[in-house]
């Protein structure tokens, strides 16, 4: 009867061998598991799937176990190079192609954007240094030459323009320089040392297109030679004030 009740129960089989009755006190071995049911592929017996052999060994031992990705080291990527790329101020303002000498010793063309400003970054892909992951870039930092004629402010070129003493008295049309040439300026009568003429749009172009102003500013020039009338005037001038 004893060996009834337990096949009974489910204690036994039919050939009175004992069934598996789960594990001490109810726990769970698969509880951890079930609580990561949140990430894709969690592992629920109760369902099926999900993880294999190897995955519930993984998170028992960690990344140690298998070839995985979380054993391999991250590869550093190349550095990148750097160097500083002189640019005229004409070359600039057309954006037109300019050698580039890299720190390899390599040189370059190098095509500069429109409206390029001075300390702007240029990138040049796949230009640096070769590493075990390929070849780098190069980053050109622009610096803009400094220029015989012009000051460069923001956009704004200015520009000193010598004018003989009679011009500046009677006024005259003279030759001014600038980017893209020379160009004829119109000085008024009776113009003074420090006048500022204003060329708009001869300037530096910028990123959105517009262009910054030429500013002259009048330089008077006394005669090389010696002027008897000139002299007698300036004199008549300063006993009169």
């Amino acid at each position: 009867k004893a060996r009834r009740k337990q096949f009974d129960a489910g204690e036994i089989d039919g050939e009175g061998k004992p069934k598996f009755q789960g594990f001490a006190g109810g726990a769970d071995p698969f509880a951890g598991f079930r609580q990561q049911g949140g990430r894709q592929g969690g592992f629920d017996p109760r369902h099926g799937g999900g993880f294999g052999a190897e995955d519930i060994l993984k998170d028992i031992f960690g990344g140690a176990f298998g070839g995985g990705q979380s054993q391999a080291r991250p590869q550093q990527s190349v550095p990148d190079m750097l160097f500083d790329l002189p640019v005229a101020l004409e070359d600039a303002a057309s954006h037109a192609k300019v050698d580039a000498r890299l720190p390899d010793g390599r040189l370059l063309s190098v095509a500069l954007p429109k409206g390029v400003e001075d300390g702007q970054q240029i990138r040049l892909k796949g230009q640096g240094r070769e590493g075990m992951r390929g070849r780098g870039d190069a980053i050109a930092t622009v610096r803009f030459r400094s220029h015989a004629d012009f000051r460069l402010d923001g956009k704004d070129l200015h520009f000193d323009l010598l004018v003989p003493l009679a011009d500046a008295v009677t006024g005259a049309k003279l030759p001014v320089k600038t980017l893209a040439g020379k160009l004829a300026v119109t000085v008024p009568p009776r113009s003074s040392s420090d006048k500022v003429l204003r060329l708009r749009g001869k300037g530096m172009p910028g990123k959105d297109g517009t262009h910054g102003d030429l500013l002259v500013h009048v330089r008077i020039m006394l005669p090389e030679a010696p002027d008897d009338d000139l002299e007698r005037w300036a004199v008549s001038r300063a006993k009169s004030v």
